[in-house]
């Protein structure tokens, strides 16, 4: 059992699913999440996406990314990467939306047999007997609890299963106190960023 719907735990039902194992995948939202995040994937990520058998179709869904760059709001560029000698092999930045990456590993699970997923599923607990793992999820039709040999915490940041392995005092790391707000821009002239960043600050302070 997988908890969280997320790109690892998708990816890690799918590569389990293709290995005949029985896999069953469980998340407190309602659907996949679509909010803009992650873009960009390198060569650790793209090996793992050919080998999920997804990346021809991240590849037709977004581009290989052969010439980028980070720069000031004034166009100043601060750092460059140049990948055209990675040109026909697996080692080159593939681009594309992360929610879009997720619908495309997400097809490839509902066509494996040994795989499912159940939205609506906020787990409160976690435990093990000596024979198996169990969760306690709270659903639509109240609370259940679901067994299977391992549970997988896949859950984020605020990992419930994590913070009840090591405890809410002992849990590894801390949750930022500001904000990043993304966005997704699919065309943008350079010279109109400033303007364009200027209006996005305005309409988030509206809101």
């Amino acid at each position: 059992m997988i908890v969280g719907a997320g790109p690892a735990g998708l990816l890690l039902a799918l590569f389990l699913a293709k290995k005949g194992i029985q896999t069953h995948v469980i998340d407190s939202g309602e659907a996949l999440d679509d909010q803009p995040r992650a873009t960009h994937y390198g060569t650790a990520a793209v090996h793992e996406l050919a080998r999920a058998e997804v990346l021809d179709d991240v590849q037709a869904e977004g581009l290989i990314c052969r010439n980028f760059c980070w720069r000031k709001l004034n166009g100043e560029v601060i750092a460059s990467l140049n990948s055209t000698l990675l040109d026909g092999t697996l080692d080159q930045v593939t681009c594309l939306p992360l929610n879009q990456v997720s619908k495309i590993i997400m097809k490839h699970i509902l066509e494996q047999p040994t795989a499912r997923v159940s939205w609506g599923h906020n787990v409160i607990d976690i435990g093990q007997t000596d024979e198996e793992a169990w969760v306690d999820a709270e659903t639509c039709k109240g609370t259940k609890r679901l067994t299977a040999d391992y549970i997988v915490g896949c859950d984020g940041a605020r990992s419930i299963v994590r913070r009840k392995l090591f405890g809410a005092d002992d849990f590894p790391g801390h949750t930022l106190e500001e904000q990043i707000v993304a966005t997704n821009v699919s065309v943008c002239v350079l010279s109109n960023i400033p303007r364009l960043l200027t209006r996005i600050c305005v309409d988030l302070l509206r809101l």
